[in-house]
């Protein structure tokens, strides 16, 4: 199995367990798979590192050196010094910093347009990796947008609270003959419970969707 136009590229994990066994985890970076066997990688790390001073140097600036330890007071986190996804390979193919590259407002929601940066390189097509060599992939979960994470999440549940309610009203109007004939007032009760469940779904409903999709 081989994992095609890569879209991130992630090297915590390797510098977290670079540091567990006493190591430098930029040489584990450095000495992995990737770096030696892919030059587009060597070449985003190289660039990667670059930005990192930058990020140093700027953190340093603004918030100055502890006192007490000599330290500086704020330094780059563990996803910038060791994580570049598809939006630092636009912005290392149009020569600019990290964060100043050309995204497009349809990528920001629907991910890389791979084919309308296939003529810029961003994403070589020669850039693939077997898996074997891949820690952790996070190809089957909503890596793109929050708001797509929350409205495919929020929208199921809702929908299985209204299929939910609409079973168990459906069970009364086919399946309460019976009851009906025994003790109608146990199942005009029941009904009513049931149409009281289902409304306030709906209820509910009107203020999740200005809440989660309109906010």
């Amino acid at each position: 199995m081989v994992f095609h136009y890569v879209d991130a590229i992630d090297f915590r994990h390797l510098a977290m367990k670079a540091v567990e066994k006493g190591q430098d985890p930029i040489s584990a970076v450095e000495n992995s798979w990737l770096i030696k066997n892919h030059p587009f990688a060597r070449e985003a790390w190289e660039w990667n590192k670059g930005q990192v001073a930058k990020l140093e140097a700027k953190l340093l600036e603004d918030y100055g050196v502890d006192r007490k330890t000599g330290l500086p007071k704020r330094e780059p986190t563990a996803k910038e010094r060791y994580r570049m996804d598809w939006k630092d390979f636009v912005a290392m193919s149009d020569g600019v910093d990290r964060g100043q590259g050309k995204i497009a407002i349809k990528e920001e929601f629907m991910g890389p347009d791979y084919k309308g940066r296939e003529s810029s390189k961003t994403f070589p097509e020669h850039f693939s990796l077997p898996r074997e060599q891949v820690g952790f992939a996070s190809k089957f979960t909503p890596a793109w947008n929050t708001y797509y994470a929350i409205y495919f999440t929020i929208t199921a549940l809702h929908g299985l609270h209204v299929i939910g309610g609409a079973l168990v009203l459906a069970f009364y109007l086919f399946f309460g003959r019976k009851m009906y004939d025994t003790n109608p007032e146990w199942l005009a009760n029941r009904v009513e419970i049931g149409g009281l469940f289902w409304h306030f779904v709906d209820l509910v409903w009107i203020f999740v969707f200005p809440i989660f999709y309109l906010m």
